[in-house]
């Protein structure tokens, strides 16, 4: 992403170099998004073709529209109720009361269950009535959770919309509580991994939560030991996630909500976005030429990107 602030015109890099010079060729108009903020952080709704600069080698493009670009936050809640978790659920429902009460009234959350196998609770809804029967109602089930499969099949979901759609129209969240006991998979490992890839490139965020279900837990290590941190944890930091290992389970209350806070931030921002239009200016031709960005309104902030999706974070080995 382009990052720029106030009046200033700050030269578009790595991102915009990443726009084929055959698109730009085929037609002098071409297309970029902003995420503005005002001072206090607010997203701006009112931008204008006048509150934007672009231009290529010193020379200014004409900016011909503005438009509204929505990229909404949708979240999937999935709770380990494996028996392990029976004296933790009074826990686990305050913090999801928390974090569905945190999200903005408009975005979808779908509830689901990790045992004895991944199973909606509450399909994807705004309804947040509908949604805290839910989170009330579920109770644990004597069996062993299924971690793996719920991350497989979240992806499986996304990716047949993809294929579907041939459009990455939304930001997909997945946060998962899981304890540590010993889960039960129903996919090999290549899959489990090819589903993480699928999740990375798709631009979804994974939030983990991972709770010790000993009571003589001394440190941090012994829980990342456990087969659904040694899972989660690359794929929390490949997605730009949060990773937390939990001795007791009563962090787990205060934890979802500060999550939903970040979350409710993530789609304030991202579907709040502008989609800006611009027409080149006569004589330039092929790839974009040293391309240089910026707003004219005192106070605002903003990033550029290309497609309105958050920007890929760093692999981690």
């Amino acid at each position: 992403m382009i990052r720029f602030r106030g009046a200033i015109i700050f030269s578009a890099c790595a991102a915009w170099l990443l726009v084929p010079a055959a698109t730009v060729q085929a037609q002098q108009q071409f297309q970029f998004i902003i995420a503005a903020s005002d001072a206090q952080g607010n997203p701006v709704s009112d931008l204008t073709t006048d509150d934007i600069l672009m231009s290529e080698n010193g020379m200014p493009n004409t900016i011909v529209k503005v438009e509204p670009f929505r990229r909404p936050v949708q979240v999937t809640v999935a709770v380990d109720n494996g028996v392990a978790s029976r004296e933790m659920l009074s826990h686990y429902r305050t913090g999801l009361e928390g974090l569905v009460k945190a999200l903005p009234e408009d975005v979808e959350v779908t509830l689901i269950t990790i045992a004895p196998q991944p199973r909606r609770v509450v399909s994807a809804t705004t309804n947040r009535e509908e949604l805290l029967r839910g989170i009330n109602q579920f109770g644990p089930e004597n069996a062993a959770p299924k971690f793996s499969d719920a991350l497989v099949e979240f992806a499986k979901r996304y990716e047949d919309e993809f294929e579907e759609k041939q459009v990455m129209d939304s930001i997909p969240v997945l946060v998962m509580v899981s304890t540590t006991a010993n889960e039960s998979q129903s996919y090999q490992p290549e899959e489990i991994n090819r589903a993480l890839l699928f999740l990375r490139g798709r631009r979804a965020l994974i939030d983990v939560a991972v709770i010790s279900t000993r009571g003589d837990v001394t440190s941090v290590s012994q829980i990342n030991e456990n087969m659904q941190a040694l899972i989660a944890i690359p794929a929390v930091k490949n997605t730009g996630g949060h990773y937390e290992a939990l001795a007791i389970s009563t962090r787990i209350a205060t934890l979802l909500p500060e999550w939903g806070a970040e979350i409710a931030a993530l789609h304030t921002k991202f579907n709040n976005q502008w989609l800006v239009t611009v027409q080149r200016a006569e004589g330039l031709t092929g790839g974009l030429q040293n391309p240089q960005v910026g707003l004219t309104r005192d106070g605002l902030d903003g990033e550029v990107s290309l497609d309105g999706m958050p920007a890929l974070t760093p692999v981690e080995n």
